[in-house]
């Protein structure tokens, strides 16, 4: 019987620590798009720091990049990483007239879904 209690506190101990440990990154999810002069640009950003880029230039072919994302600590700056190359801008997030958005690199992204 001790076996067992014992068994089960350890199990809820860990998936304690397995929550605080995602309540704690710097993630969030949501499909954010900008029209910009030249293409329309998507971001689709996934729980566990994944993400998809999608460039619908106004002439030429789609292009789609997978890829992850880290946001710092005070959420100032995000870090993409796509086929093994980083690259660190500036980021904030926001709510304006009921609808999220974020900018990335001075581009503001709207929320569309």
């Amino acid at each position: 019987m001790k076996k067992a209690i014992s068994s089960v506190l350890v199990c809820v101990l860990l998936v304690c620590t397995l929550l605080t440990l995602v309540s704690c990154g710097k993630t969030f999810s949501g499909k954010y798009e900008a029209d910009l002069m030249i293409a329309e640009v998507t971001y689709e950003f996934q729980f566990g720091g994944k993400v998809i880029k999608t460039t619908d230039p106004i002439m030429g072919d789609d292009t789609v990049e997978e890829g992850k994302y880290e946001i710092n600590d005070d959420e100032t700056k995000i870090t993409f990483t796509f086929d093994d190359e980083s690259t660190t801008v500036p980021f904030a997030k926001g709510e304006e007239s009921g609808v999220k958005y974020v900018k990335i690199d001075g581009v503001k992204y709207t929320c569309i879904d």
